[in-house]
């Protein structure tokens, strides 16, 4: 009697009993583990599993479930992983949204509570009083749009702070003397912005907005000091520390990964309040950094959200108020007198701007198939920057980030270069100009890596979320330049075909660490990364013919499909990518059953 491994047995497949790994093992559409036991050692089936434990699916096909997490084993084997779900999951999303609903409710409920509390409270007074400014929802509805800045009416009080997270009362009403806003220094001082909460959304609301989006601002492609990073999330919209469009940038920003964190809706006038006082704050800037920092901003802001020519509008702003200011990495007034001097806050604000400028720029050619926007001598002037100011070329997150990217958009380009046969017997220096921006390239994306690798496996065993997955995000991009450098002379040159598989091995490996919750603050340009690795997958699975090994290819390439799916649940602009990898998995399957 032939045997039968588990796998089989599990799922009541006939089993060829072939060792070490069956046909219907081999030829799977997911590889899993092939194990032979003895006909006395077979486990159990084991405790049936409790009412509403199996997974979705399962219930759905009424289909035996193991419960295991996080796919159980049937949906792992018909490859229908992204669909196995657990009640537990779907109840957090759920009770997340009814938590929402339930505090919108709350405070609306407060709100025309306090509004009739108010009214039956207040004393008779004129209405044409020049004493008293009284502001009405109503009102304030129907004259939103030329409202003016509040930190343009009040007078800032320095030397007293207020408390992040106090809680203001509803209704918005103002009713204080104008001659006594000025002596009440400890109730205005830092000013926060009241005007732009709706019935909706309180002050905790807009305080954890600016919270969320000081967490994440590097990754946003800010550089702040201490100073404006306390400003922010007080909310001061005096000026004297931080510009208010900063602070409206901050809520609306994140207000967006707010809801794309909890999957969660806010209502339409709480975001389209913030962006219009962004908008309307914008025009009274005059500062071009912190003018091309929110215009960045807005430039992610409008990609989230899929509007694709507001983003594309912002993006050609910023690059308009580079030449029109001829902002620069290396301007007198960065560099100074001393080229080695690292740079004070100012410059270094300024150089993570345009830093995240070109990082956006190539992001969007490499993406979404965009011109650039910048010009050959910006490009140069950031190519030297290391040179100049090696610290913060080596620390930076937001430089860091930027020149993977910019490896990234070179490698392709060089890529779609046509190049002339090698020729091993001449020298290095003599092939010709192709090899040698090759070399150069390939030389500078060692380096780069080089760096970063220490700095992520730092961040990571310290726990510095944010950083270490931004790093990794970084180390993804740059090891994919490397692999594709070394793929386009693998075909005769062995050393550069075992580099290659050396490096897209590391990358699967970066991959598989990545946690559910990191996709929300990872890029669409890993979509990419993970389509040439893909392609190289191809490219490298006729030269293995072994059966192990197809099956080695088979779960390497799952990783990338598992998490290109995940990501493109998440993010936008993955749609192209998704096709082109799961058309080299099918490829990949199609091979290994010849």
């Amino acid at each position: 009697m032939a045997k039968t491994c588990g796998a089989c047995r599990e799922r009541k497949v006939r089993c060829d009993g072939v060792t070490p790994i069956c046909g219907p093992c081999s030829k799977a559409r997911r590889p899993i583990q092939c194990i032979y036991v003895s006909s006395n050692a077979v486990a159990s089936k084991g405790p049936l599993l409790q009412k509403g434990a199996a997974c979705y699916p399962c219930r759905r096909k009424k289909k035996r479930c193991d419960a295991k997490h996080p796919f159980c084993t049937t949906c792992k084997v018909a490859g229908k992983e992204y669909d196995c779900q657990y009640e537990d999951n779907i109840e957090r999303s759920l009770t997340e949204a009814l938590i929402a609903r339930t505090r919108d409710l709350e405070q609306r409920l407060a709100y025309f509570e306090g509004q009739s509390q108010a009214s039956s409270a207040a004393p008779s007074q004129s209405v044409a009083s020049s004493s008293c400014v009284t502001v009405e929802m109503n009102d304030f509805l129907s004259s939103l749009a030329s409202f003016p800045p509040i930190f343009a009416q009040y007078p800032f009080t320095p030397g007293v702070n207020l408390a992040p997270n106090v809680e203001m009362p509803f209704p918005l009403v103002t009713s204080l003397p104008l001659q006594s806003v000025a002596s009440q220094s400890e109730i205005i001082s830092p000013l926060v912005d009241s005007h732009y909460l709706t019935t909706s959304t309180s002050y905790q609301d807009l305080d954890e907005f600016r919270a969320l989006f000081i967490s994440h601002h590097g990754q946003l492609g800010l550089f702040l000091s201490e100073e404006k990073t306390q400003a922010i999330l007080l909310a001061d919209l005096s000026g004297r520390v931080v510009h208010p469009v900063l602070v409206y940038a901050a809520q609306l920003m994140g207000c967006r990964l707010w809801q794309e964190q909890h999957r969660a809706v806010c209502t339409i006038t709480t975001e389209s309040y913030q962006l219009r006082s962004v908008q309307q704050a914008l025009l009274n800037t005059g500062h071009p950094v912190t003018r091309l920092q929110v215009h960045n901003v807005l430039t992610i802001y409008f990609l989230i959200k899929q509007h694709m020519q507001e983003g594309r509008d912002q993006l050609v702003k910023a690059a308009n108020l580079v030449m029109q200011y001829s902002l620069r990495f290396q301007s007198p007034a960065i560099t100074g007198t001393n080229l080695l001097q690292e740079p004070n806050i100012e410059a270094r604000e300024q150089i993570c701007a345009l830093s995240q400028l070109l990082y956006l720029d190539k992001a969007a050619c490499i993406v979404l198939n965009e011109s650039t926007l910048l010009s050959v001598e910006f490009e140069q002037d950031f190519a030297t920057l290391s040179y100049v100011f090696p610290a913060i070329s080596r620390h930076n997150l937001v430089v860091l980030r930027a020149r993977s990217v910019f490896f990234l958009h070179q490698t392709r380009c060089l890529s779609s270069q046509p190049s002339s046969p090698v020729d091993f017997n001449v020298p290095a220096h003599s092939q010709g100009q192709w090899y040698d921006q090759y070399w150069h390239l390939l030389a500078e994306v060692s380096e780069h890596i080089a760096i970063l690798s220490p700095s992520m496996l730092k961040s990571t065993a310290f726990r510095d979320r944010e950083r270490g997955l931004t790093l990794k995000l970084c180390m993804l991009v740059s090891l994919t330049a490397s692999a594709e450098l070394h793929r386009l002379l693998a075909s005769h040159h062995a050393e550069s075909r075992l580099k290659c598989l050396d490096v897209v091995f590391e990358i699967v490996g970066i991959t598989r660490g990545l946690k559910d919750d990191d996709y929300i603050f990872l890029d669409p340009i890993l979509g990419i990364c993970w389509t040439m690795v893909a392609t190289i997958f191809n490219q490298e699975r006729d030269h293995h013919n072994d059966k192990y090994s197809a099956v080695h290819w088979r779960s390497l390439l799952a990783v990338i499909v598992y998490s290109a799916s995940k990501l493109g649940h998440t993010l936008p602009f993955m749609e192209n990518s998704l096709v082109t990898i799961n058309g080299a998995i099918s490829t990949a399957e199609e091979s290994s059953t010849e």
